[in-house]
């Protein structure tokens, strides 16, 4: 095992030491739990009558049938681009994600507070299976990306994450924890399958055959290209949108901020969590 391996492992159990500290603040420690209460509150106050049919379209994104059809696109990608094992591991990254959320909605089963604006979040809902599904499909856009376009698929990968993210949380389905919660899950896959793929090359190196095919050359220049364009654009949207709501009443954003302090807190620690995590595994893909 040599030293790039160890890192991805020990960045898995970083997440692993994480996704625990989320559960325990979520469901033991009351100034956790406040945050809870009033991030998911604030969401569900912030969402406008227009930004409703948009949050419900983004949570589409996360339900199976989108996800499969996703997850299949990657995978070809990879084929195309002459990296079965990469596939492969694209389809492991999205089952062992759907899995084990499942799973662990299960076992960490857990009485949450009263329902707020009539949107009960049951017992069931750490880590969210939607935010565990869109931050799976943004690591596996990173690994699937050619290494110099990793950065843009970051870049797009975060969007999708805290467009769905958020979205589950403003129609009242989950607390923000339980986003989080399913971001780190979807992390600490995605290190330990890239950590053993990169130990199965190591090992086995695979044959340059396929990726030096014409097809090959071709789809890493077009996807090189391509992304940088959609992270631009995706960005651009994203600021300008944002510009936009805000400007649209200035000062009633800022009495909603104020009053709503704990909201923003929490607003941006979701926000944060849905870009660092595909931006450092990009950092760590980019080396190899």
């Amino acid at each position: 095992m040599d030293r790039r391996t160890k890192l991805l492992l020990a960045m898995t159990a970083g997440c692993v030491a994480l996704f625990a500290l989320v559960v325990l603040g979520a469901y033991y420690w009351h100034p956790g739990q406040t945050l809870d209460e009033e991030g998911l509150a604030g969401f569900v106050q912030a969402r406008d009558d227009w930004l409703r049919p948009v949050a419900w379209r983004f949570t589409e994104l996360g339900d199976p049938a989108q996800v499969a059809a996703i997850t299949l696109v990657l995978a070809a990608f990879a084929l195309v681009r002459g990296r079965p094992r990469l596939a492969l591991g694209v389809l492991a990254l999205i089952a062992a994600t759907s899995v084990s959320s499942q799973l662990l909605k299960a076992l960490l089963a857990h009485p949450r507070f009263p329902p707020i604006f009539d949107y009960p979040v049951g017992p069931k809902a750490l880590p969210s299976g939607h935010g565990t599904a869109a931050m799976s499909l943004a690591l596996a856009g990173v690994l699937v990306a050619p290494r110099r376009a990793r950065w843009a698929a970051a870049v797009i990968g975060s969007g999708l994450a805290l467009a769905v993210g958020a979205s589950v949380v403003a129609v009242g389905w989950h607390f923000p924890s339980d986003v989080i919660a399913g971001y780190l899950l979807a992390t600490g896959w995605a290190l330990a399958i890239f950590a053993g793929l990169h130990e199965v090359n190591l090992r086995r190196p695979a044959t340059d055959r396929w990726t030096r095919t014409a097809l090959a050359r071709a789809s890493d220049r077009i996807a090189t290209g391509g992304l940088a364009v959609l992270a631009v654009v995706a960005a651009a949207v994203a600021v300008l949108g944002t510009a936009a709501y805000v400007l649209a009443d200035p000062s009633g954003a800022s009495c909603f901020a104020r009053e709503h302090t704990a909201f923003v807190v929490v607003a941006g620690g979701v926000a944060s969590s849905a870009v660092a995590l595909p931006v450092a595994l990009a950092r760590v893909a980019r080396r190899g």
